[in-house]
């Protein structure tokens, strides 16, 4: 509130004291100063007209300035409220302070120094208290906000939870097992099956990015997928059928890497073609750690024919475990800028080997928090492992 901008109000019944103080406001302010000889009329105008400060005397005699202030805390109570007192009425001033509210009283005589500092502080304080008033109302709205937007994220963290599988199907010669953490309340990793005349087949996925974006475009993949799955059960057809699709309509710059398995019930080879995720590993029961090496554009960036999509076939023994996963796990760096992926993954891998996929998943996840000394998630992390039967 500038000078300029402020309204004080005048009462007094005593016309000498009215024009000594609208001389003094007008000489020395900028203020636009309003006057009133009676209590009863000033209330009058303060109910049409809002006013900043009010001055008022304590010896009146249609009601007291205490009488009064109390009826304009009423009806404006941010406005500023200033008492003048004789001597003789100090003690009830000082009395009446906290039920009126007063800002400050002055004795009469009057220092125009004093009473100017007065005003001026007190129309300061009004101001600051009007911005605080703002601030605070600015943040309620803010935390208001926070919260709805709390609740959708909820709301949206249980919709993409509800995407993926609830269980694994029962499959001749094979377990499944998995774990999907985001490291936010949404993600944008994924894993699904769907069922084909003699088996499954099996996507795992990491749409780039995180949040509501990421997660919005794992719906879209939920859907494309279980669309080409039901005209495609080989890998490579299945992705370029999808690659075609999410091309289309996913926006520019975001593409989702994948890998695509085809399961068959009581066969130990695994059909397999990657769009850009990390090599799977087969942890083999003799011991030996397999990746394999296989890569692939990722789906939605580029047209199906500028890059071909490979397929491979992997060969389950008995016991062998398949783990696939984004990569989310290998991204957990040590602080020092060192990666899971680099430093340990393999090495836990091979030494799980000769485990089951479930044991695989929770000793990785184990190993690689500890890695990352239980820092928070950088990336979403999405494992799946598919255990071969042992015979």
């Amino acid at each position: 509130m500038s000078e300029r901008a402020a309204s004080i109000l005048i009462v007094d019944d005593e016309e000498m004291v009215l024009s000594s103080l609208r001389g003094l406001f007008t000489l020395q302010t900028s203020y636009q100063v309003l006057e009133a000889g009676d209590p009863r009329k000033a209330l009058e105008d303060l109910s049409r007209t809002r006013v900043d400060l009010v001055i008022s005397d304590f010896l009146m005699p249609q009601m007291n300035g205490i009488e009064f202030l109390k009826e304009v805390k009423k009806l404006q109570p941010e406005t500023i409220r200033v008492l003048l007192t004789g001597y003789a009425d100090k003690e009830n001033a000082i009395k009446a302070i906290n039920d009126v509210g007063l800002y400050h009283y002055l004795e009469k005589p009057w220092d125009n120094e004093a009473l100017l500092s007065i005003v001026r502080n007190g129309l300061k304080e009004k101001s600051l208290r009007r911005r605080l008033s703002e601030k605070v109302k600015e943040l309620d709205s803010l935390a208001s906000r926070h919260q709805a937007l709390e609740r959708e994220l909820e709301m949206a963290a249980r919709v993409q939870k509800s995407m993926l599988p609830e269980g694994f199907p029962e499959l001749e010669g094979y377990r499944f097992a998995n774990l999907y953490q985001p490291s936010a309340e949404i993600g944008g990793d994924f894993f699904d099956l769907a069922p084909t005349e003699d088996g499954v087949v099996l996507l795992v996925s990491d749409v780039i990015g995180h949040g509501v974006q990421a997660a919005l475009s794992t719906m879209l993949l939920k859907g494309v997928f279980r669309e080409a799955a039901t005209l495609n059960d080989e890998p490579v057809a299945l992705l370029e059928d999808m690659n075609r699709r999410l091309h289309a309509v996913l926006p520019t710059g975001m593409y989702a890497a994948a890998a695509a398995f085809a399961i068959r019930a009581g066969s130990e080879e695994i059909g397999f073609a990657n769009a850009g995720l990390p090599y799977p590993f087969v942890l083999r029961t003799a011991g030996r750690l397999d990746e394999i090496v296989l890569s692939g554009p990722p789906l939605g960036l580029f047209e199906s024919d500028v890059i071909p999509f490979e397929s491979r076939t992997i060969v389950a023994g008995s016991g062998d475990v398949l783990f696939v996963g984004s990569d989310g796990i290998g991204s957990i760096d040590n602080g020092e800028g060192a990666l899971f992926e680099d430093q340990e993954l393999r090495s836990v891998l091979a030494s799980l080997a000769g485990h089951d996929g479930e044991a695989v998943i929770r000793e990785t996840m184990k190993r690689a928090i500890a890695f990352g000394k239980e820092a928070p998630l950088p990336d979403d992390v999405n494992l799946v492992a598919v255990t071969r039967s042992r015979s």
